[in-house]
């Protein structure tokens, strides 16, 4: 072998050990860190007071002595205070029903929660950071027109629970 083609081999076995694990390549790098800082949490708090039961004329009425007919509307309403506590939140209020009872519940309606505020103007769009206050949220129960002969006569229907859920709108991100 001549001294030019042993150079060359001795040259590219040196460079594969080196690339192969046999020795280390240099390669410069260099990182940096910051302090991340603190996160702080938000919140959402919902209170209720005293609710009240108006018939569609919008007399106050005693739900365990009230009377239902076929096509009856009752309205339930309760004072709410709401606090959004949080940079992007944004929230609804939904009804949580449970018409516990009797065979009587199947000729009930129950709508939807509403909200008003103060000024009674209802509040369409979804609550955020800057709807702290007091609102009233009402729902409607409805003695379904559709009842016939005397389905339900001199029956009663313990209602169970109505309530209002605050809940958290999950923003949605973008890519």
């Amino acid at each position: 072998m001549n001294k030019m083609t042993k150079g060359a081999l001795a040259t590219g076995l040196g460079v594969a050990l080196l690339l192969g694990g046999g020795g280390t390549l240099a390669v410069w790098n260099k990182s940096v860190a910051e302090p991340a800082g603190t996160i702080v949490s938000g919140d959402l708090d919902l209170t209720a007071g005293v609710g009240t039961w108006t018939n569609d004329a919008g007399t106050a009425i005693e739900l365990d002595s009230y009377k239902v007919v076929p096509g009856d509307e009752l309205h339930f309403s309760q004072p709410v205070t709401v606090a959004l506590d949080g940079d992007l939140m944004s929230a609804s209020l939904t009804l949580t029903n449970n018409l516990a009872g009797s065979e009587f519940a199947s000729y009930l309606e129950v709508g939807s929660a509403t909200l008003k505020n103060s000024s009674g103007t209802p509040v369409t769009a979804p609550l955020d950071a800057n709807s702290d206050g007091e609102y009233t949220a009402t729902v409607s129960v409805t003695f379904l027109e559709a009842t016939t002969g005397t389905e339900g006569a001199k029956a009663s229907n313990a209602l169970g629970t109505i309530g209002f859920k605050l809940e958290q709108i999950v923003p949605v991100s973008t890519p």
